[in-house]
């Protein structure tokens, strides 16, 4: 009786293991849940046992938090363990659903291997005032695993944005953390403060308000068509060329993107001229829209383009460089 209840476990246990595994694909391939039930079946259908519970999609939600938490709590016990020096930085961002987070990230050694940055958890913020965000932020670091005094003897490092509420001089978040922990470095996020600076570039450089003008329109006349996309790729092809895609530029996001969208107009610019050349030729449209095509090709608008690709690109090695640190 006891060999068989013990092997009914270890099968129980195969099963279940296979089932995680599965959950877990969906995870690191970033597939959705919705496939897990699919999944299961097709191996079911090759012959792997997969048991009969745990296959809905509600079910690898679970597993993925469950095996999400296993592993945080090993690496954090790891870093305890071996007092690593800590380094924390914190962003606020806002998720679809219009609630503020603050996603925290840790920089420090795992294992005896070099300072890696590691996603800690993203937290929903109740209060984005400073005493608001330093409760949240220290509920988290606990609820991790790092305790009050381990953090004043290994955090060594605090790195933010420049907004008031995180770098104030008198009540800022930085500033709070100081008193609790005296031995912590603040730092604003070199990527922020390169960002500050492109900003403040752009503001002084007035001209640039010209390309940035284009490239919208670009942005405009390919979002809001059916039409005009189909005819832009059926140019395309025409002159053998490829079509990315073309978002906004110098806005609220990182230059990294404002140069992922120079690009798509520069790989794209065959295309688009060859689009542009039949468009303004082509009778069913208004006079309106023709003058629209004529004036959108430009030679100084080639030369600007050229220029600001090769400073966007410049500028976003140096994002990556950086990598968030201070």
């Amino acid at each position: 009786m006891g060999k068989n209840v013990d092997a009914m476990n270890v099968s129980l246990q195969k099963e279940t293991s296979s089932v995680f595994r599965t959950a877990y694909y969906l995870a690191k391939k970033n597939r959705p849940f919705t496939d897990h039930e699919a999944l299961i079946e097709l191996q079911q259908l090759n012959g792997v046992k997969m048991g009969q519970i745990l296959h809905s999609r509600f079910s690898a939600n679970q597993i993925v938090e469950h095996i999400a938490k296993e592993m945080q709590s090993s690496i954090v016990n790891s870093i305890v363990s071996s007092s690593s020096k800590l380094a924390l930085l914190i962003d606020e961002a806002s998720t679809l659903s219009r609630k503020t987070t603050m996603i925290v990230n840790i920089k420090t050694s795992v294992l005896g291997e070099p300072p890696e940055f590691i996603f800690l958890d993203l937290v929903e913020l109740q209060d984005q005032t400073a005493e608001g965000i330093v409760d949240a932020l220290m509920n988290c670091l606990t609820k991790a695993g790092f305790t009050e005094e381990w953090l004043k003897e290994n955090w060594v490092s605090f790195v933010s944005d420049g907004a008031s509420v995180m770098v104030g001089k008198h009540s800022g978040v930085s500033t709070k953390l100081k008193i609790r922990f005296p031995k912590l470095l603040s730092w604003h996020c070199m990527n922020h403060r390169l960002e500050l600076a492109v900003s403040d570039a752009i503001d002084n450089v007035t001209s640039i308000n010209h390309f940035r003008t284009f490239v919208e329109k670009f942005h405009n006349i390919y979002s809001k068509s059916n039409k005009n996309q189909r005819e832009l790729f059926e140019s395309a092809a025409e002159v053998g060329t490829q079509v990315l895609k073309i978002g906004r530029i110098l806005d609220v996001r990182w230059v990294a993107s404002s140069f992922r969208t120079v690009r798509a107009v520069w790989t794209s610019f065959t295309a688009l001229v060859r689009h542009f050349e039949k468009a303004s030729n082509d009778e069913h449209r208004t006079s309106t829209e023709r003058q629209t095509y004529r004036g959108l090709q430009s030679p100084e608008f080639l030369c600007d383009l050229g220029l600001m690709c090769d400073t966007l690109h410049e500028l976003s090695i140096s994002l990556r460089n950086f990598k968030l640190e201070p």
